[in-house]
């Protein structure tokens, strides 16, 4: 700006020094030009911010994305004035899980009397969550580039969603085959227990049972059993409550995007990779101020929750002192009954949440923590580093 002003004040300058030894008619044509220019200048850009008459909204082609998927950002600015506008200058908002194809986050439209430009803006899909984009803020400069008006902007932030991967892991995996034998350690503890009160047609105490057919819910599975015949047995006791795995997500989140993505994909694909070796799980998700539970039974059950963890947001590092809340849904998994052993997904590990972890234990629930943060034992009853690849090492 200021440069600008002292260019102006040299050519008043140059022109005056014309005027003075070489052509006055000519040079102070060119000095009372110059001077009156601002003053045109500042009046059509003022008459344009006052009568409304330039304004910009934002489209997208879509809300909702994979990743490496595409959306594209139309850009409208319209001129419903006789005069032409010289500049416009727009600022995008710069989510940090979107890619922009134009590397830059402003942009300059130039817009001819009674009529519109566009500009499109294509952004790729980086990372899981959700992000904004549209435009930040946008105003016009004068013709000299003395003054600038904000403009009426409609319509301009939109929303982006983008899925969370689903990524496969190997059955034989050190993660899940720690969370299989945890499943069936509970699982034979649950049939001893209700095998006390139950009695076959034999009078023998136990379940009644035949061999599993397509259609079966898996968690009717008598696990034991089928490994001591070779093949799967159904229990045909409609009392039997079964254990399931129950994952809980933690609601805090760090500042790296890309931990939090892994330990919400590193989730979904423990559900997923259980329910492969013939496991059903429980997940805990806060939302909105309040933990929901789902139930994994079948694949679409993980689809499904893949399509609402798109929706999904942690709590930043940052707003931990106003949004302060449980990350463990003690009382909820009380209730139901199910919590035995939970793993718990974190992207942060830290004192407060080894303090949860140490009461969920002397509620008699122990906790396998699975996390992509620095990590230290506490109280949990394993810790597991969650790597880039999705695979889990035990650290402790």
């Amino acid at each position: 700006m200021i440069f600008k002003i002292i260019l102006y004040l040299i050519a008043i300058g140059i022109c005056t020094l014309f005027a003075l030894y070489m052509s006055a008619s000519v040079g102070w044509v060119f000095v009372y030009m110059l001077v009156c220019a601002p003053i045109f200048s500042f009046g059509v850009t003022l008459f344009l911010k006052l009568t409304k008459k330039v304004s910009v909204h934002a489209e997208i082609s879509s809300g909702m994305l994979y990743k490496g998927e595409s959306s594209t950002l139309r850009i409208i600015a319209e001129n419903k004035s006789i005069y032409p506008v010289p500049a416009v200058k727009i600022k995008l908002f710069s989510p940090k899980s979107l890619s922009s194809s134009e590397g830059s986050t402003s942009c300059v439209m130039s817009i001819p009397p009674r009529s519109r430009s566009e500009i499109r803006v294509n952004y790729t899909a980086r990372v899981w969550g959700i992000c904004r984009i549209g435009v930040e803020f946008a105003f016009m400069h004068d013709f000299m580039g003395f003054f600038r008006f904000s403009v009426p902007c409609f319509d301009n932030v939109h929303e982006i969603k983008v899925f969370p991967n689903i990524p496969e892991i190997p059955a034989d995996a050190p993660l899940l085959r720690s969370a299989v034998e945890r499943v069936k350690f509970y699982d034979d503890i649950e049939e001893t227990k209700e095998s006390e009160n139950n009695s076959d047609f034999g009078g023998m105490p136990g379940y009644t049972h035949r061999e599993y057919v397509v259609g079966d819910p898996v968690r009717r599975i008598n696990w034991k059993l089928s490994s001591k015949r070779d093949k799967y047995m159904v229990r045909l006791d409609d009392e039997i409550e079964t254990v399931r795995q129950v994952i809980v997500l933690d609601p805090y989140g760090g500042n790296d995007i890309f931990e939090n993505e892994r330990a919400v994909e590193g989730m979904l694909a423990s559900a997923l990779g259980l329910l492969k070796s013939g496991f059903e799980s429980t997940l805990y998700c806060r939302f909105k101020g309040s933990f929901e539970c789902f139930e994994i039974s079948e694949p679409a059950d993980v689809s499904a929750l893949q399509t609402r963890l798109a929706e999904y947001s942690f709590i930043a590092y940052d707003d931990r002192a106003i949004q302060r809340c449980e990350r463990i849904p003690l009382e909820m998994l009380s209730e139901s009954g199910s919590g035995k052993g939970i793993m718990l997904y974190t992207p942060f590990f830290d004192k407060e949440l080894d303090a949860e972890i140490a009461q969920a234990l002397s509620d008699g629930i122990t906790t396998v923590v699975i996390s992509s943060d620095q990590l230290s034992s506490g109280s949990a009853y394993q810790v597991w580093r969650l790597n880039e690849d999705h695979s889990a090492e035990l650290i402790g």
